[in-house]
């Protein structure tokens, strides 16, 4: 029962941008903001049904989201990180429902928001809350860092979403600081080198650590 529950508020939470554009979608400008430079100002436009295209977005990645866990081969290991994964899901829809609200306030009000700022924001908190919940999650070809070596072996894949969940809670955290800290330029910088270091480090580390097991060490999780 419960998780019917959770999966009711994923969708419910997947269906509000649409919900809220159509809402609006009277009274919209003839001109939508698709785009925004470093500087935070918006450098692209589009029509009005361009106010579509996150909420759209949302819908189909939560649907995708939804039927991962049945169609991938180690379906079983879902079971094991339902939470977790169901945390994942409902994080991503806010994250979307957060963008929406963004798009439609600057169509009303073009330049009223810092949006750089509130987007890096978003984005750390969302990087906080997936490396909080990293180490939950099991051995599977879509959610995780998956590379051969975490996928050949389940401690291998256990050693690298534990130091993974670790750089991406507090590189999360120093982009969401960095939003309110630096300047839209420095911001941009401070964020890509963040989104560097948690990409590269984890899968790195994820070849040494499977250099590291023995000889008979490659189990299939």
């Amino acid at each position: 029962m419960k998780k019917n529950r959770t999966e009711i508020l994923c969708w419910v939470l997947a269906a509000l941008p649409l919900a809220a554009t159509l809402c609006c979608l009277p009274t919209l400008p003839a001109r939508i903001p698709m785009h925004w430079n470093i500087a935070g100002e918006i450098d692209s436009w589009g029509g009005r049904g361009s106010a579509f295209f996150v909420p759209l977005l949302a819908l189909g990645l939560n649907l995708m989201f939804a039927v991962l866990p049945k169609i991938d081969p180690r379906r079983a290991n879902y079971a094991r990180f339902a939470g977790a994964y169901m945390v994942f899901r409902l994080v991503y829809n806010l994250f979307m429902l957060g963008m929406t609200i963004i798009t439609l306030v600057s169509a009303y009000r073009p330049g009223s928001l810092a949006v750089g700022q509130l987007v890096s924001a978003g984005i750390g908190a969302l990087f906080c809350v997936l490396g909080n919940y990293m180490p939950r999650f099991k051995p599977n070809y879509f959610i995780g860092i998956r590379t051969p070596w975490t996928l050949a072996s389940e401690q291998v894949w256990y050693q690298t979403h534990r130091l993974g969940g670790v750089l991406w809670f507090w590189g999360g955290l120093a982009v969401f600081a960095a939003s309110f800290l630096l300047p839209s330029s420095a911001l941009f910088a401070a964020m890509m080198a963040v989104i560097v270091v948690i990409g590269l480090v984890p899968t790195a580390a994820s070849y040494f650590y499977y250099r590291a097991l023995p000889a008979d060490g490659g189990d299939e999780p």
